[in-house]
């Protein structure tokens, strides 16, 4: 257990960095086939449920089929992540005051 939350508080270090950076990241998660290209936006606590990661996916991995547009991904799934050397931009259309969110443990 103390293994999970110590890899857990890594990957949150590896994902706020990159998003203070802006540097795109690849991202592994459990019971997954390959890996997504993200612009992580932020890591926020949804009223009911679990650490969630938003961001941009640009491509890679998608259950339902759609690789590019806004993902919210359960951190606890995340098994790796590659914080990559290219730069995004923050979207536009990113509202971090829209209720949907909960609370933000951070975003750019």
């Amino acid at each position: 257990m103390q293994l999970q939350i110590e890899n857990l508080e890594n990957i949150t270090k590896q994902l706020l960095g990159a998003a203070n950076s802006r540097n795109i990241c690849s991202l592994k998660l459990a019971g997954e086939n390959g890996y997504r290209t993200v612009h992580v936006h932020g890591i926020f606590m949804p009223k009911q449920g679990t650490p969630t990661i938003l961001c941009w996916q640009k491509s890679g991995y998608s259950k339902r089929g759609s690789s590019e547009g806004y993902k919210n991904l359960v951190l606890e799934r995340c098994e790796n992540v590659l914080v990559l050397s290219r730069k995004f931009v923050k979207r536009r259309d990113f509202n971090p005051q829209d209720v949907k969110y909960g609370e933000w443990l951070f975003h750019i």
